[in-house]
């Protein structure tokens, strides 16, 4: 099960090598927010095939909940076995 960090500060960074971040911002109507997930993972030099960082957008600036985006998110990373969840809100 993936573990859910809470809202990092802008002087805070990531420590894990495999994640899904999941950004929150007010949309213009204000009910609900535009939503950003993404899975970015990180591959030592050794590993010739893919190395650095890689980004997977999976939910690119959608309306919705930030309740409806955790649930994304957590459904995304039990599937893919990523193992941690970090928030990160703009309001």
């Amino acid at each position: 099960m993936a573990r859910i960090k809470p809202s990092m500060r802008s002087t805070e960074t990531y420590t894990e090598s495999n994640f899904l971040r999941v950004h929150t911002r007010m949309a213009p109507s204000g009910a609900e927010c535009a939503v950003t997930i993404e899975h970015l993972s990180y591959h030592p030099p050794a590993d010739t095939a893919a190395r650095g960082w890689r980004c997977c957008t999976i939910v690119d600036c959608e309306t919705m909940s930030k309740e409806d985006a955790l649930f994304i998110a957590k459904a995304y990373a039990v599937e893919n076995d990523v193992p941690v969840i970090y928030e990160s809100h703009a309001d």
